[in-house]
């Protein structure tokens, strides 16, 4: 438990790291002790929360075969799905409208989606590693920006995750990959110059560069505010109407907190020394509750009942038993009340994580975007939907709406395990 000398230690560092390049104190920052709460693990049941649920099967073809999500992108009747080797344009039936570009090297092709959006002509902007291609709304390609998202001419100072602001600026994250990157985001016009820098306050020293997608950030958008949360940092921030960026939300995760010391470490052990430590990884908002998607790594309370056999890259095969460390927190804005959805320990990797879902007794919620202020989406491979269906999970589960059962069994029942994924969109009450 924190003492007020800690939280005041807290908020000193705050003040004292965010000054200035772009970032601002505020005092209104709310502090959330995932430490002290971390075993506060409660069955919080879907019907609390939702208003609304849906099911859209992205139709199936032998051109636009997915085998999983990367990310999707929504914008009126429009859903953007990308898969890293993909960008599909479907609508809220899952109907494929439009392949956006097609992987290649010629013109109007990419190499390979790191992400893409629309902006708010309807547009499509896909980043295909450092360049950025523009397409119709049709899938027709329109102009190509060779490394937009690259500069001081370094191959490691670039721009992976980011988000349009007013149709004309850009602001995005950039990876840490070597340890010493100067910014860590910055905002940028139409024409690639930096209006805005933000300093990486967080520096050290790294044998070599890594993976920048160990190096994450979550950014969204929430009641018209730009969020901004970066995975090795224990601050959500937002932009203001100057574009600085205020923290709003610490999160304290005490003993359990990575020191810097443990990222300076060889590639090979990075992984085994985050699974001693506790993260945010992604923020999800409504109106009263922020939704907090937490690793959770060794201290996860929850595994398989029987192994899974893995086999690695190198041919080794091993045993998980694992299906997730991931836990999903639950803050309620009014009364400063954190708890987290008690894990199960299963084979079924839906029914592991997340709210439980007593309203057609389908997959347990464990969202993956925000699609706007009320609604979130989870995506579902088919083959674990069938699975799940067929499940004593799902059979012994009571549904508060038994003929919602009936028909996600339905459903179930059209699909084959070689189906493209399954998006399970939430409507939460207001």
């Amino acid at each position: 438990m924190k003492t007020v000398k800690d939280i005041l230690w807290i908020l000193l560092t705050i003040t004292c790291s965010t000054c200035g390049n772009g970032q601002k104190t505020n005092k209104a920052i709310q502090i959330i002790d995932i430490e002290s709460n971390m075993n506060n693990l409660e069955i919080i049941n879907l019907s609390q929360f939702a208003s609304n649920l849906k099911y859209v099967p992205l139709k199936t073809n032998g051109n636009t075969y997915i085998s999983y999500i990367s990310e999707c992108a929504f914008y009126a009747n429009f859903i953007l799905v990308t898969n890293l080797k993909q960008c599909l344009l479907y609508d809220y039936e899952g109907n494929l409208i439009t392949t956006v570009g097609k992987e290649g090297r010629g013109p109007g092709e990419y190499q390979f989606v790191s992400k893409a959006c629309f902006n708010n002509d309807t547009n499509i902007y896909m980043q295909s590693l450092r360049d950025l291609i523009e397409y119709r709304i049709d899938g027709s390609f329109m102009k190509k920006i060779k490394n937009r998202f690259m500069f001081n001419n370094s191959m490691y100072e670039y721009t992976r995750n980011w988000i349009i602001i007013n149709d004309s600026l850009l602001f995005s994250h950039i990876p840490n990959p070597t340890g010493n990157i100067k910014y860590k985001a910055l905002l940028t016009n139409d024409d690639g110059e930096i209006i805005k820098s933000y300093a990486n306050h967080i520096l050290f020293s790294r044998e070599k560069p890594i993976s920048s997608s160990v190096d994450n950030a979550n950014i969204y958008q929430f009641d018209k505010m730009i969020y901004f949360k970066e995975f090795y940092n224990d601050t959500l921030f937002y932009l203001d109407s100057q574009y600085n960026l205020i923290p709003k939300y610490v999160f304290n995760f005490g003993k359990y907190k990575e020191p810097v010391s443990e990222r300076e470490k060889p590639v090979r052990e990075i992984g085994l020394s985050m699974s001693k430590y506790l993260y945010v990884s992604d923020v999800f908002q409504t109106d009263k509750n922020l939704y907090l998607s937490c690793k959770f790594g060794d201290h996860f309370p929850a595994k398989r009942l029987t192994p899974k056999i893995i086999t690695l890259p190198n041919g080794e095969v091993v045993k998980g038993w694992i299906n997730t460390d991931r836990a999903l927190g639950i803050y309620n804005k009014k009364t400063k009340r954190i708890s987290f959805c008690s894990p199960t320990s299963t084979d079924n990797p839906l029914y592991t994580s997340g709210l439980y879902n007593d309203i057609d007794a389908g997959p347990r919620f464990f969202p993956n975007m925000q699609v706007n202020d009320s609604t979130m989406v989870m995506w579902i491979k088919a083959s674990e939907l069938k699975d799940h269906i067929e499940s004593d999970d799902f059979k012994n589960n009571v549904a508060k709406y038994p003929e919602k059962k009936n028909q996600l069994k339905e459903l179930g029942n059209t699909l084959s395990a070689f189906d493209n994924p399954v998006l399970m969109f939430l409507t939460f009450k207001k």
